[in-house]
């Protein structure tokens, strides 16, 4: 089990800052606010760098949602696909170790990770991940956001689809505040 710190993240992107205030804002005094109570259209500036998941832990978080930056950035949609299967071996159990931490333990993470597209250009992003709980209870879906540490150019290349070989995890926290 990961260390869960009590305090608000320091997050780099006032992006992420931004709808980490969202998040607060709709839970109120709940520990997690409700699925229901996330609209994405009340943060529409964030679209184009959500993520949705849809996890059933330890087996698999389907992609609900998959923001159209992610997919250019990516070079591809992950919409519809299990975010689990991408990735295997260390990066396969971090990943789940992450999700699985953000949903049993209703923490909010932050990650970065190290990517490199195929002609060589390294960039860093910022990634947050939220849970968001069911009328019942449990959390069953959680919402991320990624950005990239330094603002993209637009005409920087795609990962080319390559999303297990070009991910490093370099570090990632865990929140309950």
């Amino acid at each position: 089990m990961s260390d869960i710190q009590e305090k608000r993240p320091n997050l780099e992107r006032p992006e992420n800052q931004e709808l980490l205030e969202h998040w607060e804002k709709i839970r109120g005094d709940a520990s997690v606010p409700l699925r229901t109570q996330f609209n994405p259209m009340d943060v529409p500036r964030h679209l184009p760098n959500l993520i949705v998941l849809e996890p059933i832990i330890p087996e698999n978080a389907n992609v609900r949602i998959f923001g159209t930056e992610l997919a250019r950035r990516l070079g591809f949609d992950l919409t519809g696909v299990d975010l689990f299967t991408l990735y295997s071996g260390e990066p396969a159990r971090e990943v789940v170790d992450m999700i699985s931490c953000v949903v049993e333990q209703r923490a909010v993470a932050v990650a970065y990770s190290e990517w490199t597209t195929p002609s060589g250009h390294s960039f860093t992003t910022e990634n947050l991940w939220m849970p968001l709980a069911s009328q019942a209870g449990p959390v069953n879906r959680v919402l991320g956001s990624v950005w990239e540490v330094v603002e993209a150019r637009a005409d920087v290349d795609d990962l080319g689809g390559a999303l297990a070989l070009s991910q490093l995890l370099s570090e990632r926290s865990f929140y309950q505040f």
